[in-house]
């Protein structure tokens, strides 16, 4: 009975394995082995972008959700200055990206505005009670971030100046 369950078991593996394109086991002084299952959806890609336009477009993603629940009378005014201002961030930085030398350092400027006002639309949000506490403390963690990525890519860029 046991040797019956251990062939089903067995043949269910080879399924299984077939199904996800696994080359079927070699023994190798009596273990099998196989090769190991890796989804590469999540590897980190070859050109991957500099962090501060990930933890760039996070926070506007992030702020895309929260709006959508909040009062539909702030929806017209300080939510979409909040979005709008999220997304200005977002061109800023690839504005600056683009460029080079003093137009490189005037969009980096022009981001951290962005970021500044971004915080201050947070702030007023949570005042009117568009977002709550808890909302306001995560964005004002994550402009934090990416603030301090800026600065570091500021810097960078006026060190090769």
């Amino acid at each position: 009975m046991q040797n019956e369950e251990d062939k089903a078991l067995e043949a269910l593996n080879k399924e299984i394995d077939a199904e996800l394109g696994v080359p079927p086991c070699q023994p190798e002084l009596g273990k099998a082995s196989r090769k190991p299952f890796r989804i590469h959806d999540f590897d980190t890609p070859r050109d991957k972008e500099m962090a501060v336009f990930t933890h760039a477009k996070k926070l506007s993603e992030y702020i895309f959700v929260i709006t959508e629940k909040s009062p539909a009378k702030l929806r017209w005014n300080i939510v979409s200055r909040l979005i709008n201002c999220s997304i200005d961030v977002i061109e800023n930085l690839y504005m600056a990206n683009y460029m080079r030398g003093e137009d490189r350092i005037t969009w980096q400027k022009k981001a951290m505005v962005s970021l500044n006002l971004l915080d201050f639309y947070t702030e007023t949000a949570k005042t009117k009670q568009a977002i709550s506490v808890r909302q306001m403390t995560i964005i004002v963690k994550q402009i934090a971030d990416v603030r301090k990525l800026l600065t570091g890519w500021v810097k960078a860029t006026k060190d090769k100046l």
